[in-house]
């Protein structure tokens, strides 16, 4: 083998085991997604106390969003997913020996660092993964990975789950199945020391605030994410209006969350590099996005039409991870510099996400409100902000094209 294909190789494992780490990193903070009923039993939480942890792990990361893209950008990119990864399995094992509600929250607060220097700094691996015209390809695949590694992680915890069951906290040894997950991550990430180009003034760090492009990129996760949100009801939407059972729709629901990314991102992503413009590929996806967010409303809430309403539901999801696969592309685009990458992406993050503290609230006062009725005002809101998303993506083509003409006088 040449030394150019050795070399490609060793690349292209760095990043499938990078983004495999990416799948891991949420595992442990977001617990109650998959073992809810077992954090109760098993820790002795409340409900209340559950929330309140998951509060003090989302107002920290919105905290530190922006000082950690500041570290990805100041120190070696290498060092920062490294060390991130290494707390993470730190942290992982102390919160397997079962320790009280106030040492969780101490727990809970160093997860969001851990997660937060992880996550910035991974935005910044994948986009310099590739060049500028294969960023929708790096997202894409990135997205696919993770989702694979969402979908094996979770089941093989929830085996190991039934196998320890009867023990007295079963929920500790998948804790410990993610503490050791997290250690070969920790040795199988790549140890170049090789440095790569990072930014040294603080000027610059407060010239990124400055750019224009950088919120407007914000703007459109925010669009994007709260289609996404809203897109979540839909397995409730299932039950509740064609009396779907809670176990078909929890086999609907996982295609949804994990099956369907695998696919739709990587596709999706490697053709909007083939388009040359990922803003384009965008303004396509928002456009189908209004279509299913239509038909959801539009399809009668009658048995007969179960199977069309599972069929638009998946394609949603299809559409909306290949959106995801996506969006972190149009960063070069709409002009910012690769050098302030994770600067870039904690801004991003900070308003991206936002919608995780508000719009579940709206949307669930829509439903107890209305009943079945919300679901339209849930269905609605795809719609509204695929059309927001839209005028994002025009914003953002123009910016990008005054850009480019300006640096080539």
């Amino acid at each position: 083998m040449s030394d150019a294909k050795s070399n490609k190789m060793t690349k292209w494992i760095g990043f499938i085991i990078l983004t495999l780490a990416a799948g891991l990193i949420y595992r442990v903070p977001y617990l109650k997604t998959v073992f809810y009923d077992n954090m109760v039993s098993d820790f002795g939480l409340t409900n209340t106390q559950i929330g309140l942890l998951m509060t003090v792990y989302s107002l920290t990361k919105t905290i530190l969003y922006i000082p950690g893209g500041i570290l990805a950008d100041k120190f070696d990119n290498r060092k920062m997913l490294l060390g991130s990864t290494g707390l993470l399995a730190i942290l992982t094992f102390w919160y397997a020996t079962s320790p009280g509600f106030a040492v969780l929250r101490v727990i809970y607060f160093f997860l969001a660092i851990s997660n937060v220097l992880f996550w910035v700094s991974f935005v910044k691996a994948v986009r310099l993964f590739g060049s500028e015209d294969e960023q929708g390809s790096v997202f894409g695949y990135s997205e696919g990975i993770r989702a694979v590694a969402g979908l094996i992680i979770n089941f093989a915890a929830l085996g190991i789950l039934g196998i320890y069951i009867s023990s007295t906290c079963p929920l500790r040894y998948v804790l410990i199945f993610y503490v050791i997950m997290g250690v070969f991550m920790f040795f199988l990430l790549p140890h170049d020391d090789k440095k790569e180009n990072v930014a040294t003034s603080f000027k610059d760090y407060i010239n990124v605030l400055k750019v224009p492009s950088v919120w407007l990129v914000a703007i459109l996760v925010l669009c994007a994410y709260s289609v996404q949100v809203a897109a979540e009801y839909t397995t409730t939407y299932l039950t509740t209006i064609f009396g779907m059972s809670a176990v078909v729709a929890g086999i609907v629901a996982t295609i949804r969350s994990y099956g369907i990314g695998i696919f739709s991102a990587p596709i999706i992503g490697k053709i909007s590099d083939k388009v040359g413009s990922y803003t384009k590929t965008l303004i396509g996806l928002f456009v189908i996005e209004i279509i299913f967010g239509i038909a959801l409303i539009a399809i009668p809430g009658k048995p007969n039409f179960l199977i069309l309403a599972i069929v638009v539901v998946l394609a949603l999801a299809t559409v909306y991870y290949a959106v995801r696969g996506v969006y972190y592309a149009t960063m070069g685009e709409a002009g910012v510099p690769v050098a302030m990458t994770g600067t870039a992406t904690g801004i991003i993050s900070v308003i991206g996400y936002l919608p995780d503290s508000y719009e579940n609230t709206i949307l669930g006062n829509f439903l107890d409100k209305y009943a079945a009725g919300g679901f339209n005002y849930v269905f609605g809101t795809i719609v509204i902000f695929a059309l927001l998303g839209i005028g994002v993506c025009f914003i953002i083509r123009f910016v990008g094209k005054r850009n480019k003409a300006q640096t080539e006088k």
